[in-house]
């Protein structure tokens, strides 16, 4: 039983690796920031980046509790993303 365990943490954390470089590829494909949510044609609007459409899954509903504060200009201080209004940390 213990070993099922152990085989069953380690591909959890396999997994988690997996997709935190698939999240950085996503990134690295990115052409700039969101501008007030928005994004040029064929692309989309994903944490705060410019990204092809369809190598990214779809943006989860944020918790507006969850915000640090409304953006600026459609702009966050720091790490932070603008959506809807709202900055979140990255």
């Amino acid at each position: 039983m213990n070993s099922k365990i152990a085989l069953l943490a380690i591909f959890l954390a396999l997994l988690s690796v997996c997709f935190a470089q698939k999240k950085e590829d996503i990134f690295s494909r990115a052409v700039g920031p969101c501008i007030a949510d928005k994004c040029q044609s064929k692309h989309t609007c994903y944490y705060g980046q410019c990204v092809p459409e369809g190598i990214a899954p779809a943006m989860p509903a944020l918790d507006k509790n969850d915000a640090i504060g409304p953006c600026l200009n459609s702009m966050c201080p720091g790490n932070a993303f603008c959506h809807q209004g709202n900055c979140y940390n990255n």
